[in-house]
């Protein structure tokens, strides 16, 4: 199942997703002592584009792709960025043509043996393949104890789908398929939400996409229980602090 297709998943993920990417591209930026844009990125699994968008900063000419018709038509920045609706496994694009491949937050539904042979094809000789993340690791900065309500009351109810977070990132690995692991690089993003926006944001996860989409339950029962559940934690009304964590894996191609 695509849990990123349904049209009403695109548009939850439009409006609720936090646009943290710049300063992971930021982050980017500095490690590979980008100083001059590069030529060509792509990113891989757009989405609606929030990552792709971040690109513009460090590239002349960006691309993102996806296999959501959803996501991609509510994609940031048309004008900007050249969007095309392929799949991670069988990139649409000539040999040796990219400088940086981005993924955010997608890899782990790949196929991902067949996605870095791919990827090793459309990058050019030494350029870079960057993997990264930005999880909710359930700290919410003015009240300490929803670190225990994430993973024992709401994923319990709402289990995550199972995705491919085990893949071996080594170098002896990585050799066979042309790449590199030069580093992996590990900080907190801080986002602040009210408890409407952290409701939208929890209805874009891919557990609730899954309920829904098989029946479990629907938005609304969904979203009157995140309500009941969420409102202790904003008693006083404020927006709190909430912290993601954020990896980034850089794959450089051999070659």
């Amino acid at each position: 199942m695509n849990y990123f297709s349904p049209k009403s998943a695109a548009e939850r993920y439009a409006k609720g997703r936090p646009f943290f990417h710049r300063n992971t591209v930021k982050h980017i930026r500095e490690f590979l002592h980008i100083q001059n844009k590069l030529q060509n990125a792509l990113d891989v699994a757009c989405g609606t584009g929030m990552s792709t968008t971040a690109l513009l900063d460090i590239a002349e000419n960006v691309f993102g792709i996806d296999t959501s018709d959803e996501m991609l038509k509510l994609a940031l920045n048309p004008q900007q960025i050249k969007y095309a609706k392929a799949s991670a496994e069988n990139l649409p694009f000539e040999k040796n043509y990219f400088d940086l491949i981005t993924v955010s937050s997608g890899v782990h539904w790949f196929n991902i043996d067949q996605f870095l042979r791919e990827a090793n094809r459309v990058l050019k000789s030494r350029s870079w393949l960057i993997l990264y993340e930005n999880h909710f690791i359930s700290e919410m900065r003015e009240v300490e104890h929803f670190s225990n309500w994430f993973p024992n009351i709401y994923l319990k109810k709402y289990p995550s789908p199972k995705r491919n977070n085990e893949y071996g990132w080594t170098n002896e690995n990585l050799v066979n398929k042309g790449f590199t692991f030069v580093k992996e690089e590990k900080f907190k993003n801080e986002i602040e939400f009210t408890k409407e926006q952290l409701i939208l944001y929890f209805t874009t996860q891919s557990n609730i996409t899954s309920a829904v989409e098989n029946k479990v339950s629907d938005y609304e029962e969904i979203e009157n229980w995140l309500d009941k559940e969420l409102t202790p934690f904003f008693d006083d009304g404020q927006k709190r602090t909430i912290n993601y964590g954020n990896w980034i894996k850089y794959l450089q191609k051999i070659n």
